[in-house]
């Protein structure tokens, strides 16, 4: 199923190998940040001033105090992953057969078609590790991490901006059939 508005990507044999490399090559100027979604943890990851990729546990990186953060990047665990920017997105996600994905490269200005949204991110500002860029929040009494790739300091909330494609049914009724990631900021 593909729609003029992104492209199918078949991430291959080089993906499940290495997905690490193969992300880190997947990350520009325009698209420098990276949000995976793993069966053990959160996993938030930057193209440093290297052009080289920074994760969350690399910075974060004592499995006892950071159980959530201080997880390897493997294929095998992968739920899918995002490297995102203004420029567009390229989603990776598990399917029964391996990995699927898809790429929107709509650019930094929204269409008429979309519109955006902040969305604030869990997690109270905890600790910051400001010389490697990422911030670990904390949310509630379970004690639930994540590590965003930002500076932030107290009282200050991160929040994903997101752009949702709208469509309409045969009813002319609106809703949105499409969305992407397109910036991490603090809030």
């Amino acid at each position: 199923m593909n729609d003029a508005r992104w492209q199918s990507v078949s991430p291959g044999a080089d993906f499940e190998q290495n997905a690490r490399a193969w992300l880190e090559n997947q990350l520009t100027r325009k698209r420098p940040w990276l949000l995976v979604h793993a069966d053990d943890g959160v996993i938030w990851g930057k193209l440093d001033k290297n052009d080289k990729l920074i994760l969350s546990s690399d910075v974060f990186s004592s499995p006892v105090r950071y159980p959530a953060i201080a997880v390897e990047l493997r294929a095998t665990t992968i739920q899918q992953a995002r490297v995102f920017g203004p420029a567009g997105e390229l989603l990776i996600w598990r399917t029964d057969d391996g990995f699927a994905g898809r790429v929107i490269a709509d650019g930094e200005k929204p269409s008429a078609d979309s519109y955006e949204e902040k969305q604030l991110l869990w997690g109270v500002v905890t600790e910051s590790q400001p010389e490697a860029g990422f911030t670990l929040l904390v949310e509630g009494e379970q004690g639930q991490q994540h590590a965003p790739s930002l500076t932030m300091s107290k009282p200050e909330r991160a929040c994903l901006l997101v752009r949702h494609y709208v469509s309409y049914d045969d009813h002319g009724q609106a809703y949105v059939d499409l969305s992407r990631l397109v910036d991490l900021k603090v809030a």
